[in-house]
């Protein structure tokens, strides 16, 4: 499949209906003009937005700039910029407040995101849970900070992955003091643990009896969740924190242990055997817990040694390796998108997470297309898919060699006489005649000059 029709799977004619629909509304209820917005105008201003990720203006209304270094062809022969703000203007998801969801403007998209990524899963038996961030600098009682993280400030975000980045399930983080999590859940594993479970509840029926193994880390991890997800089949591993470790495991104190060489361990095993305790010095004391993977059989990694000045081999549980192999999932694709991120800005504070949800689901895209054998590149994949879209509804407009003739130097194409017709321009500007300074929406198709009917031919040199 296409690059086209592989986002098409997740950004098609459900969304682009709701958008309709939703916007049309919000533009009545503003006291606006009905845009009249139809699924092409959907599609375009989606595939603008994909195009700005790679191709980046400080302003963007550069991209409709007649200057040559700044001026898109394929952006102005798709639509007009005014056609464009007025789209941005007027976007809108949700018409009905739901004083419960902080997240209620975006709400009916994200339910349809959150079936289509599920929808198109191709199950792997890995998946991690981890939190992203949706970068976002403005004043609102959603945003979060985090150290250590690429991006500190901004909306987070639960997310499940697979090992190469496949988003199938996630949802936004609604602050203290919102009932953002099942109560039920709450109760068995606890608030972080809860996360967990609530987005099992996205799983396609189908799946749910198949044997998935989740890794995690110390945040959500503790024994009530790896105890409920083995009631429901499932396999967990993760780092665990110790004051979530109880006290008659056998394991040795982290302050004991941490005296001890790189490179050694300890594991002990529940009364029950379905939980493993691993405690291994690296830098510095990790503890892992799992219910399908233990000390054995052991690897080895690589560490620097400062007394021998050199790289060693080190030993390194079992666990620990496949922890660090299948975790990274939600990291790869939080790298990807914020590698190549939707770079329109707009002062609406969910605009942010809005764009975050265009540029997964092309994401996801990608990462159907890479399984199916393809060898684009993710830039290359969102180039292919812009430039399909924004060509297949180009306007006709006049082709880049012919623009800006009328500049200084090239007068003789200007008096040649021949193919110069005024046409009706997509935006307004000056009349480039000498001694007039109307307002016009006219223009020569060969200078690409703004003209007026009554300048068009003094300004090539015929008498009038």
């Amino acid at each position: 499949m296409s690059p086209n029709e592989l986002v098409t799977l997740f950004l098609g004619e459900e969304i682009f209906d709701l958008t309709i629909k939703e916007s049309s509304l919000y533009a009545l209820r503003n006291g606006r003009q009905d845009p009249q917005l139809s699924r092409e105008d959907i599609a375009i201003f989606i595939g603008i937005l994909v195009l700005t990720s790679y191709l980046t203006a400080v302003n963007t209304r550069f991209y409709w700039q007649e200057a040559a270094d700044t001026h898109n062809e394929l952006i102005c022969q798709a639509m007009t910029r005014n056609r464009f703000d007025t789209i941005k203007r007027n976007l809108h998801f949700c018409s009905e407040e739901d004083p419960a969801d902080r997240y209620w403007k975006l709400r009916p998209l994200i339910k349809i995101l959150q079936v289509k990524y599920m929808e198109h899963f191709v199950p792997q038996q890995a998946i991690s849970h981890d939190e992203a961030m949706i970068a976002y600098f403005g004043r609102h009682g959603l945003k979060q900070a985090i150290r250590n993280k690429p991006i500190r400030f901004g909306f987070k975000a639960w997310a499940q992955n697979t090992p190469d980045g496949y988003l199938l399930a996630f949802d936004f983080y609604q602050g203290r003091g919102v009932a953002e999590h099942t109560d039920d859940n709450v109760q068995l594993v606890g608030k972080s643990g809860a996360t967990v479970l609530d987005l099992l509840e996205h799983m396609k029926q189908e799946f749910r009896e198949l044997p998935f193994q989740f890794f995690v880390d110390n945040y959500f991890m503790s024994i009530p969740l790896m105890q409920e997800m083995t009631k429901r089949g499932y396999d967990v591993t993760g780092t665990i924190r110790e004051n979530r470790i109880p006290g008659t495991t056998g394991l040795s104190a982290t302050k004991e242990f941490r005296k001890k060489e790189r490179g050694m361990h300890q594991a002990v095993t529940s009364r029950d055997g379905n939980v493993i305790l691993v405690r291994w010095q690296d830098n510095a004391p990790v503890t892992l817990a799992s219910t399908c993977y233990g000390d054995v059989p052991p690897g080895k990694v690589r560490r620097y040694s400062r007394v021998q000045k050199r790289h060693v081999e080190v030993d390194r549980p079992h666990v620990v390796g496949k922890y660090n192999e299948m975790m990274g999932g939600t990291d790869r694709m939080d790298q990807n998108v914020n590698h190549c991120r939707i770079a329109v800005k707009g002062k609406k504070w969910w605009w942010p997470i809005f764009t975050w949800l265009v540029d997964t689901a092309v994401h996801n895209a990608w990462r159907l297309y890479c399984r199916a054998g393809g060898t684009m590149t993710y830039v290359q994949f969102r180039r292919e898919y812009a430039c399909t879209i924004l060509r297949r509804w180009a306007r006709g407009s006049k082709p880049m060699m012919n623009r800006n003739l009328a500049a200084p130097g090239s007068e003789a194409i200007r008096f040649d006489g021949m193919g110069h017709i005024i046409i009706k321009a997509p935006s307004r500007g000056t009349c480039r005649n000498e001694g007039c300074t109307a307002k016009v929406g006219t223009k020569c198709v060969k200078c690409a000059v703004f003209l007026c009917v009554n300048c068009f031919a003094g300004f090539h040199g015929v008498a009038q």
